[in-house]
């Protein structure tokens, strides 16, 4: 009798095991298909924003712009090991803009004390750093946007990777802002 119960025990709990390794394939399978159905039934799937893309309009307060032709906005976080690795190419390029261009950081509302004394490090100053507005996004840091007075992106780096992309950027936003 014993002997019947272990068995029966022992079935059950081999149905339970198969069923949970057949839910768990399933679930596998749907997550690496997903795509490709999405994309044939004309869904985009949910993902992060879309970086600021040149030429598009994005609603920047106006203490953000200066009487410069254009405004650099740094997204950086004190808690950010890229932004850390990338302070001394940003600090670099705060200095170089210095009355060619205004330069404002955008620091997360929750860490906003942390986040601007690492800011404040970078040499923009206690005036130039403002809480992140509602509805402006990121989904790296550091990410650099150079916006124009009416608020058109004119370009934007996610991330800040090595000496040869920080060179282009360089040059890029002294491009944008020409020789003033």
């Amino acid at each position: 009798m014993v002997t019947g119960r272990a068995d029966r025990f022992v079935n059950r709990a081999s149905v339970v095991a198969s069923v949970g390794f057949a839910v768990a394939l399933a679930a596998t399978a749907g997550a690496i298909a997903w795509p490709r159905v999405a994309s044939a039934l004309g869904i985009e799937p949910a993902g992060p924003p879309p970086a600021y893309e040149p030429g598009s309009l994005i609603d920047t307060p106006a203490a953000w712009h200066g009487a410069t032709p254009a405004t650099l906005v740094v997204f950086a976080r004190a808690s950010c090991g890229a932004s850390e690795k990338a302070q001394p190419f940003i600090k670099d390029l705060v200095a170089s803009l210095e009355g060619r261009a205004t330069v404002v950081a955008s620091v997360g509302q929750a860490t906003y004390d942390e986040d601007a004394a690492f800011v404040r490090s970078l040499g923009i100053g206690a005036d130039r750093i403002h809480a992140t507005p509602d509805g402006v996004r990121v989904r790296a840091t550091p990410t650099l946007v150079l916006v124009s007075q009416t608020g058109r992106v004119l370009h934007s780096w996610e991330g800040v990777g090595p000496d040869q992309a920080q060179a282009a950027i360089k040059t890029t936003i002294q491009s944008a802002i020409g020789d003033r």
